[in-house]
């Protein structure tokens, strides 16, 4: 099964914004233990990836979220 990997940075984009998984959950239709694995996936990505492996919807939502929280 592909991976719909929209929704995972949607969950990620959304905890960046400060929300609690219980909330992105809600927001998402799904549970909050769901949008902590969601969330958290893409965490492991940024970190532990090299990074050509990481999309270019990825990168350019990364480096958004730098600038906010410089």
């Amino acid at each position: 099964m592909a991976r719909n990997l929209k929704r995972y940075y949607q969950a990620w984009e959304l905890r960046q914004q400060g929300l609690i998984f219980k909330d992105i959950g809600k927001i998402m239709g799904i549970t909050g233990s769901r949008a902590a694995v969601l969330s958290n996936f893409v965490d492991f990505k940024i970190e532990y990836k090299k990074e050509r492996r990481i999309s270019n919807e990825l990168k350019e939502l990364v480096e958004k979220y730098k600038k906010m929280n410089n």
